[in-house]
């Protein structure tokens, strides 16, 4: 079986990662794979084709560098006619365009569209939702990340209730098990207490909400310093570093940038935050939790499909930064406990997060689309 994966970009983001670990264990089940992405590089971010190429997994780049450049259109479906796959399966909006387009033209492929996030009004092609929509419909089958994803394209955009199935991202626990160098000694951080943060730098990951906790921190846990990772494509660490210097938290929070090596950066801390306030899925926590680390969180529909309160860390109001500061102070200050926490965490996604759970749900997905008359997909 050919399979062809069309994807935005290839910088390492949340989609792009994920679908290297997909990539990977596909093609230890001896799915033949090509990677096609619409571009390659985004501003402050890495290129993940080296990765891919590490593993013999063949990348194309359609190089539509400008969002305005429609070319990539003709060049996807001569691409598909070319390399004839058996499954099509396309992830993020743009890409989704482009398969919608080509299978037009290449009507033999099965299309399997993922849907990865929940776009809401400050989503910057939220205008854009009304043609997505129109394209969903057109595949095959649609993979929502999450229940919560899953719930608001049927919900609020209409998408048949047969055409969905939900698998969630997996990872694997073995690149998280243990940490490449130890960033804590690298940084100074030895004897404090490190809360952490990674994604997107953008608005609605939250890391304000986190910077206004940390006064209320700081009267419990003195010793706390706070770090943000991740690459920063709109320029919103201005905004962030005004609102350090307003708070007075130089000393205390840093913004270390875009991270290649998430291992060592989680593994640098003790308690992982995330106040994100939209989420497809939360694949950065699956990770702090493989990392074993406990995890507060905002009560976004996705994330408490992964963290469960009071055992592998706690759940937090969206905007609250007192709750916050409460929760986050407590596990700082109660490391036997959560250790106990984080420990539980890694047994959760051991179960109900790994990779080959994903590989395993995945390739039933491509077998059974394949059948002459495929059994129902809704899950």
């Amino acid at each position: 079986m050919k399979v062809l994966h069309a994807i935005n970009t290839l910088s390492a983001g949340g989609a792009e990662l994920h679908l290297l670990s997909l990539c990977r264990y596909l093609r230890r089940e001896g799915i033949e794979i090509v990677v096609v992405c619409l571009r390659e590089n985004v501003r402050g971010s890495r290129s993940l084709r080296p990765d891919f190429e590490k593993d013999e997994i063949r990348v194309i780049n359609l190089r539509a560098d400008s969002r305005y450049d429609c070319r990539f259109f003709s060049r996807f479906a001569r691409l598909l006619r070319e390399e004839h796959p058996d499954i099509l399966h396309s992830h993020l909006p743009r890409a989704d365009l482009a398969a919608a387009y080509g299978t037009l033209v290449y009507s033999p492929t099965r299309w399997v569209s993922s849907v990865h996030g929940i776009y809401s009004e400050s989503w910057s092609g939220h205008w854009t939702l009304p043609l997505a929509n129109h394209v969903w419909r057109r595949a095959d089958v649609v993979v929502a990340i999450s229940h919560a994803v899953k719930e608001w394209l049927i919900k609020q955009q209409r998408v048949p209730a047969d055409r969905l199935t939900m698998i969630y991202y997996g990872i694997e626990l073995e690149r998280l098990a243990e940490p490449r160098v130890e960033l804590r000694k690298t940084w100074g951080l030895e004897g404090h207490a490190v809360i952490g943060s990674v994604g997107r730098i953008e608005h609605g990951k939250g890391y304000d909400c986190l910077i206004q906790a940390m006064p209320a921190i700081l009267n419990c846990v003195p010793s706390a310093r706070l770090l943000i990772a991740g690459h920063d494509p709109s320029g919103y660490t201005r905004k962030l570093r005004e609102l350090i210097d307003t708070l007075g938290l130089q000393e205390y929070v840093r913004l270390v940038g875009f991270q290649n090596d998430v291992a060592s950066f989680l593994h640098a801390l003790d308690v992982f935050a995330f106040a994100s306030r939209s989420e497809g899925f939360g694949q950065v926590v699956i990770e702090a939790m493989a990392a074993g680390k406990p995890v507060v969180a905002s009560t976004i529909p996705a994330l408490t499909e992964i963290v469960v309160d009071g055992e592998t860390g706690f759940v937090v109001k969206p905007e609250d930064r007192m709750g916050f500061a409460r929760a986050i102070s407590w596990l700082a200050s109660n490391a036997e406990s959560a250790k106990q926490m984080g420990t539980a965490g890694k047994e959760r996604v051991r179960k109900c997060f790994s990779i080959e759970r994903e590989t395993a749900e995945t390739l039933w997905l491509y077998r059974n689309l394949m059948l002459p008359c495929a059994v129902s997909l809704v899950g």
